[in-house]
C-alpha cells in the first residue's frame, strides 16, 4: 500500500530479530539501578515468588533487544539527519525472566504528514516482543518525526 508521504507504507516490516535474556546481564542492570528486590538478583527468591527465573526490571528489554539502527532506518527510509524521537512507550503483558528467548519484528503502523515551517512526517512503529512460547510479553511503540525541507 503506497502512502502520500513517499515510498514508505503502512505495514512495512523490518527484519526480525531475537536474543536470549541472560541472568548475568539482568543482575548487572538491576545493580546499576540500585534495585533491592531479590527477584531481580536471586533465582531461588524469584522461583519462591512464583517466577521461572530472575525477573527483568522494567526497561531492560529497551537496551537488550532493540531493532538495529541500520535495519530501522533502512526499512522505514528514515533520514537520520532530519529525524528526532517523538515518543517511546512500553506495555508489559507478562514478566520477562532470565532464559527467555525474545523475538520481535518492527512494523510501520502509522504514517501522517503535518505542515508547519517544515513538513513533518510522523511515523509510528510498533514492535511486539514474543517469548519462546510465542506469547506477546511486551509491546514497544516508537514515534519518529522526520522533517522535510
Amino acid at each position: 500500500m503506497a502512502s502520500s508521504t513517499g515510498p514508505r507504507a503502512i505495514g512495512d516490516k523490518a527484519p526480525p530479530f531475537s536474543g536470549e535474556i541472560e541472568r548475568t546481564k539482568l543482575v548487572e542492570y538491576a545493580t546499576a539501578l540500585h534495585l533491592r528486590n531479590p527477584v531481580h538478583f536471586d533465582k531461588a527468591a524469584a522461583v519462591a515468588a512464583g517466577y521461572r527465573d530472575v525477573v527483568a526490571p522494567p526497561g531492560y528489554i529497551n537496551i537488550f533487544t532493540m531493532q538495529t539502527r541500520p535495519d530501522k532506518f533502512d526499512t522505514f527510509q528514515i533520514d537520520e539527519r532530519n529525524a528526532v524521537a517523538g515518543e517511546w512507550g512500553w506495555q508489559y503483558f507478562q514478566p520477562i525472566c532470565a532464559g527467555d528467548v525474545l523475538h520481535g519484528q518492527s512494523e510501520l503502523v502509522g504514517l501522517t504528514e503535518k505542515q508547519g515551517k517544515k513538513t513533518m512526517i510522523i511515523m509510528t512503529i510498533e514492535t511486539p516482543f514474543r517469548n519462546q512460547k510465542d506469547e506477546v510479553v511486551a509491546l514497544h511503540t516508537d514515534v519518529t518525526i522526520e522533517f522535510k525541507d
